[in-house]
């Protein structure tokens, strides 16, 4: 019982440690063949949309490995879904790296240590620190969730997508979304050659795509 206590807990270690002690490193929403989901061009305030609203909202992640396309649960966690979608607009995850890797839980990305170029001083002034939005949603494989450090309102800009169910992370991390396609993608992801949990090459976030689901 101790030993599988012990596992438990190193799990739950796993995505709360970043790259210092104080940073995370941490509905069917499967509608996205039928409705043909269209890029956005224009600027968007989603501080103003409805969780009604939001739920017509996408985002494709354009990765080295390929593109992984995400659907949101603005119904349990509309503040992460608010969050992370201002910052696929303004541009934030683009260039950062996958940058962390444990088989069989999770890959992770967004944290904005791994940005090239970094962030300036005035942009990092738009990243805001979340309240926590826990659920009775489980982590299984293809949720999106939101890392943290020790503090319940660490969350910021570090997220991660479960490789398998995870239920040690329950109701202890938001889980705001779920990939709707490209989980070989992720796959790709979990797979590469690995030093200790960081890649042994860049794997990168090369840019996001806001959608839009046409009804």
């Amino acid at each position: 019982m101790a030993r599988s206590f012990g596992a438990a807990f190193c799990l739950l270690m796993l995505v709360s440690c970043g790259r210092n002690s104080n940073h995370p490193q941490s509905n069917d929403a499967n509608r996205e063949a039928a409705n043909h989901p269209a890029p956005i061009r224009s600027f968007i305030s989603f501080s103003q949309k409805s969780s009604d609203q939001l739920k017509n909202y996408q985002v494709r992640l354009k990765t080295s490995l390929g593109n992984i396309t995400v659907g949101f649960f603005p119904d349990v966690a509309p503040e992460h879904v608010r969050n992370f979608l201002r910052l696929c607009q303004m541009g934030f995850y683009d260039h950062t790296a996958w940058h962390r890797v444990v088989r069989n839980f999770v890959i992770q990305g967004g944290d904005m240590g791994s940005r090239n170029p970094p962030l300036q001083i005035a942009e990092a002034s738009g990243i805001r620190r979340l309240q926590p939005e826990f659920s009775k949603m489980k982590h299984v494989e293809g949720v999106v969730s939101m890392a943290r450090g020790d503090a319940l309102d660490s969350a910021d800009t570090s997220f991660f997508i479960c490789l398998a169910p995870q239920p040690v992370l329950d109701n202890k991390y938001t889980i705001f979304g779920k990939v709707l396609s490209g989980m070989d993608v992720v796959a790709k992801i979990s797979n590469v050659p690995l030093e200790g949990s960081k890649p042994r090459e860049r794997v990168e976030l090369i840019g996001t795509e806001i959608l839009e689901v046409t009804p």
